[in-house]
Protein backbone atom coordinates (compact mmCIF):
# COMPACT_ATOMS: atom_id res chain seq x y z
CA UNK A 1 0.00 0.00 0.00
CA UNK A 2 2.85 2.36 0.88
CA UNK A 3 4.47 1.51 -2.43
CA UNK A 4 1.29 2.52 -4.33
CA UNK A 5 1.09 5.83 -2.47
CA UNK A 6 4.74 6.50 -3.26
CA UNK A 7 4.17 5.84 -6.96
CA UNK A 8 1.16 8.14 -6.97
CA UNK A 9 3.24 10.87 -5.37
CA UNK A 10 5.98 10.46 -7.97
CA UNK A 11 3.40 10.69 -10.80
CA UNK A 12 1.92 13.86 -9.31
CA UNK A 13 5.32 15.51 -9.05
CA UNK A 14 6.07 14.55 -12.66
CA UNK A 15 2.80 16.10 -13.89
CA UNK A 16 3.43 19.32 -11.96
CA UNK A 17 6.99 19.55 -13.33
CA UNK A 18 5.78 18.98 -16.90
CA UNK A 19 3.16 21.73 -16.60
CA UNK A 20 5.78 24.14 -15.28
CA UNK A 21 8.14 23.41 -18.17
CA UNK A 22 5.32 23.90 -20.68
CA UNK A 23 4.47 27.24 -19.11
CA UNK A 24 8.12 28.32 -19.29
CA UNK A 25 8.29 27.25 -22.95
CA UNK A 26 5.17 29.28 -23.81
CA UNK A 27 6.63 32.32 -22.08
CA UNK A 28 9.83 31.91 -24.08
CA UNK A 29 7.87 31.66 -27.33
CA UNK A 30 5.93 34.81 -26.49
CA UNK A 31 9.13 36.64 -25.69
CA UNK A 32 10.57 35.43 -28.96
CA UNK A 33 7.56 36.82 -30.81
CA UNK A 34 8.03 40.22 -29.22
CA UNK A 35 11.67 40.15 -30.26
CA UNK A 36 10.58 39.50 -33.84
CA UNK A 37 8.32 42.56 -33.73
CA UNK A 38 11.20 44.68 -32.47
CA UNK A 39 13.36 43.36 -35.30
CA UNK A 40 10.76 44.46 -37.86
CA UNK A 41 10.75 47.88 -36.24
CA UNK A 42 14.51 48.05 -36.65
CA UNK A 43 14.16 47.09 -40.31
CA UNK A 44 11.57 49.83 -40.83
CA UNK A 45 13.82 52.37 -39.14
CA UNK A 46 16.73 51.25 -41.30
CA UNK A 47 14.65 51.70 -44.46
CA UNK A 48 13.63 55.19 -43.38
CA UNK A 49 17.24 56.05 -42.67
CA UNK A 50 18.26 54.71 -46.07
CA UNK A 51 15.64 56.85 -47.77
CA UNK A 52 16.86 59.90 -45.90
CA UNK A 53 20.43 59.21 -46.97
CA UNK A 54 19.37 58.73 -50.59
CA UNK A 55 17.47 62.02 -50.46
CA UNK A 56 20.49 63.73 -48.91
CA UNK A 57 22.79 62.45 -51.66
CA UNK A 58 20.34 62.97 -54.51
CA UNK A 59 21.54 65.23 -57.31
CA UNK A 60 19.26 67.56 -59.25
CA UNK A 61 20.64 68.33 -62.70
CA UNK A 62 19.55 71.46 -64.56
CA UNK A 63 20.15 71.51 -68.31
CA UNK A 64 20.15 74.65 -70.40
CA UNK A 65 17.04 75.36 -72.46
CA UNK A 66 18.02 76.75 -75.83
CA UNK A 67 14.54 77.45 -77.16
CA UNK A 68 13.52 80.33 -74.93
CA UNK A 69 11.06 82.88 -76.25
CA UNK A 70 12.42 86.43 -75.97
CA UNK A 71 10.72 89.78 -76.54
CA UNK A 72 12.43 93.12 -75.94
CA UNK A 73 11.91 96.84 -76.36
CA UNK A 74 14.93 99.09 -75.93
CA UNK A 75 13.44 102.26 -77.36
CA UNK A 76 14.37 105.52 -75.69
CA UNK A 77 12.19 106.41 -72.74
CA UNK A 78 11.95 106.15 -68.96
CA UNK A 79 12.02 102.35 -69.04
CA UNK A 80 13.23 99.52 -71.28
CA UNK A 81 11.91 95.96 -71.25
CA UNK A 82 13.08 92.41 -71.82
CA UNK A 83 10.75 89.41 -71.41
CA UNK A 84 11.67 85.75 -71.78
CA UNK A 85 9.58 82.64 -71.25
CA UNK A 86 9.62 78.85 -71.36
CA UNK A 87 6.50 76.69 -71.12
CA UNK A 88 4.28 78.44 -68.53
CA UNK A 89 7.24 80.18 -66.84
CA UNK A 90 7.72 83.83 -67.74
CA UNK A 91 10.19 86.45 -66.52
CA UNK A 92 9.95 90.18 -67.08
CA UNK A 93 12.95 92.45 -66.68
CA UNK A 94 12.60 96.23 -66.63
CA UNK A 95 15.48 98.70 -66.83
CA UNK A 96 15.12 102.12 -65.22
CA UNK A 97 18.28 104.21 -65.59
CA UNK A 98 21.04 102.11 -63.94
CA UNK A 99 18.64 99.78 -62.12
CA UNK A 100 16.98 96.51 -63.13
CA UNK A 101 13.89 94.78 -61.75
CA UNK A 102 12.42 91.34 -62.35
CA UNK A 103 8.94 89.84 -62.07
CA UNK A 104 8.24 86.09 -62.19
CA UNK A 105 4.98 84.47 -63.30
CA UNK A 106 3.63 81.00 -63.92
CA UNK A 107 0.68 80.79 -66.30
CA UNK A 108 0.07 84.54 -65.84
CA UNK A 109 -0.02 84.20 -62.04
CA UNK A 110 2.49 86.41 -60.23
CA UNK A 111 4.85 84.28 -58.11
CA UNK A 112 7.40 86.99 -57.32
CA UNK A 113 6.43 90.60 -57.91
CA UNK A 114 8.86 93.34 -58.89
CA UNK A 115 12.15 93.00 -57.05
CA UNK A 116 15.67 94.27 -57.64
CA UNK A 117 17.51 92.16 -60.21
CA UNK A 118 21.27 91.59 -60.11
CA UNK A 119 22.39 91.96 -63.72
CA UNK A 120 25.12 93.94 -65.45
CA UNK A 121 23.72 95.85 -68.41
CA UNK A 122 25.85 99.00 -68.34
CA UNK A 123 29.49 98.27 -67.33
CA UNK A 124 31.13 97.04 -70.56
CA UNK A 125 27.71 95.58 -71.30
CA UNK A 126 24.32 96.52 -72.73
CA UNK A 127 20.66 95.52 -72.79
CA UNK A 128 21.37 93.47 -75.91
CA UNK A 129 24.26 91.71 -74.17
CA UNK A 130 22.00 90.63 -71.34
CA UNK A 131 19.43 89.31 -73.79
CA UNK A 132 22.10 87.28 -75.57
CA UNK A 133 24.02 86.13 -72.50
CA UNK A 134 21.26 85.26 -70.00
CA UNK A 135 20.59 81.54 -69.60
CA UNK A 136 17.69 79.44 -68.35
CA UNK A 137 18.43 75.96 -66.96
CA UNK A 138 15.60 73.60 -66.06
CA UNK A 139 14.78 70.25 -64.45
CA UNK A 140 11.37 68.96 -65.54
CA UNK A 141 11.13 66.25 -62.89
CA UNK A 142 11.68 68.71 -60.07
CA UNK A 143 9.79 71.57 -61.79
CA UNK A 144 12.53 74.02 -60.88
CA UNK A 145 15.30 75.89 -62.61
CA UNK A 146 18.23 78.27 -62.57
CA UNK A 147 18.73 81.68 -64.19
CA UNK A 148 22.14 83.09 -65.08
CA UNK A 149 22.60 86.83 -65.69
CA UNK A 150 25.90 88.41 -66.78
CA UNK A 151 27.83 89.93 -63.90
CA UNK A 152 30.51 92.54 -63.46
CA UNK A 153 33.88 91.35 -64.70
CA UNK A 154 37.11 92.68 -66.12
CA UNK A 155 38.78 89.37 -66.92
CA UNK A 156 36.83 86.18 -66.24
CA UNK A 157 33.24 85.19 -67.03
CA UNK A 158 30.97 86.02 -64.10
CA UNK A 159 27.24 85.40 -63.58
CA UNK A 160 24.56 86.23 -61.05
CA UNK A 161 22.67 83.05 -60.14
CA UNK A 162 18.96 82.82 -59.35
CA UNK A 163 16.84 79.76 -58.56
CA UNK A 164 13.13 79.41 -59.24
CA UNK A 165 10.40 76.85 -58.57
CA UNK A 166 6.61 76.84 -58.41
CA UNK A 167 6.52 79.14 -55.40
CA UNK A 168 9.56 81.41 -55.41
CA UNK A 169 12.38 83.20 -57.23
CA UNK A 170 15.49 83.97 -55.21
CA UNK A 171 19.04 85.17 -55.67
CA UNK A 172 21.66 82.54 -54.80
CA UNK A 173 25.14 83.94 -55.35
CA UNK A 174 27.75 85.03 -57.88
CA UNK A 175 29.87 82.49 -59.79
CA UNK A 176 33.12 83.12 -61.62
CA UNK A 177 35.07 81.06 -64.12
CA UNK A 178 38.58 81.73 -62.84
CA UNK A 179 40.31 80.97 -66.10
CA UNK A 180 40.48 82.36 -69.59
CA UNK A 181 38.87 80.22 -72.29
CA UNK A 182 39.74 80.39 -75.95
CA UNK A 183 37.40 82.32 -78.18
CA UNK A 184 36.45 79.06 -79.89
CA UNK A 185 34.73 77.81 -76.73
CA UNK A 186 32.38 80.79 -76.77
CA UNK A 187 31.82 80.98 -80.53
CA UNK A 188 31.26 77.25 -81.00
CA UNK A 189 28.17 75.48 -79.55
CA UNK A 190 28.33 75.29 -75.77
CA UNK A 191 25.90 74.99 -72.89
CA UNK A 192 25.59 75.70 -69.20
CA UNK A 193 24.69 73.12 -66.59
CA UNK A 194 23.84 73.29 -62.90
CA UNK A 195 23.88 70.52 -60.32
CA UNK A 196 22.40 70.79 -56.85
CA UNK A 197 23.76 68.26 -54.37
CA UNK A 198 23.85 68.30 -50.57
CA UNK A 199 22.27 71.76 -50.53
CA UNK A 200 24.97 73.24 -52.77
CA UNK A 201 24.53 74.49 -56.32
CA UNK A 202 27.38 74.03 -58.81
CA UNK A 203 27.50 75.79 -62.20
CA UNK A 204 29.58 74.60 -65.13
CA UNK A 205 30.11 75.24 -68.84
CA UNK A 206 30.39 72.41 -71.38
CA UNK A 207 32.10 73.00 -74.71
CA UNK A 208 31.19 71.33 -78.01
CA UNK A 209 33.27 68.26 -77.10
CA UNK A 210 31.66 67.87 -73.68
CA UNK A 211 34.65 69.18 -71.73
CA UNK A 212 33.47 70.75 -68.48
CA UNK A 213 34.66 74.03 -66.98
CA UNK A 214 33.48 74.56 -63.40
CA UNK A 215 32.61 77.98 -61.98
CA UNK A 216 33.69 78.91 -58.48
CA UNK A 217 31.06 80.10 -56.04
CA UNK A 218 31.46 83.61 -54.71
CA UNK A 219 29.85 85.26 -51.76
CA UNK A 220 26.20 86.15 -52.03
CA UNK A 221 23.43 87.07 -49.63
CA UNK A 222 20.00 86.10 -50.98
CA UNK A 223 18.25 88.09 -48.28
CA UNK A 224 20.07 91.39 -48.82
CA UNK A 225 19.61 93.77 -51.73
CA UNK A 226 21.63 96.93 -52.37
CA UNK A 227 20.22 100.11 -50.94
CA UNK A 228 17.92 101.71 -53.46
CA UNK A 229 16.75 105.25 -52.82
CA UNK A 230 14.58 105.19 -55.93
CA UNK A 231 12.51 102.11 -55.12
CA UNK A 232 9.28 103.97 -54.33
CA UNK A 233 9.38 105.98 -57.55
CA UNK A 234 10.44 102.96 -59.58
CA UNK A 235 7.64 100.79 -58.22
CA UNK A 236 5.07 103.35 -59.33
CA UNK A 237 6.51 103.27 -62.85
CA UNK A 238 6.66 99.48 -62.85
CA UNK A 239 3.16 98.90 -61.58
CA UNK A 240 1.69 101.53 -63.90
CA UNK A 241 3.38 99.94 -66.89
CA UNK A 242 2.49 96.44 -65.65
CA UNK A 243 -1.17 97.41 -65.51
CA UNK A 244 -1.03 98.01 -69.23
CA UNK A 245 0.36 94.50 -69.95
Amino acid sequence: MKKVKFLLLISLVTVIYSCKKESETNDAIQKGSSITVDTRAVVVDSSAFKRLMEEENRSIIYNEIKKVKKVSNYAEGSMQSFDFSFKDYSFKIRYIEDRAYIQYRIDHKIIADWKFCNVNFYYDSSWETVEEDCHLLYNGTDSSGVLLFPGFTEEYATYFVYEFNNSALQFVNVVTLNRTLSADVWTNPHEFRAVRKKNKLHISLLDKDGKEYVFENGEGDPEKEPENQNISKDLIILKTADGNN
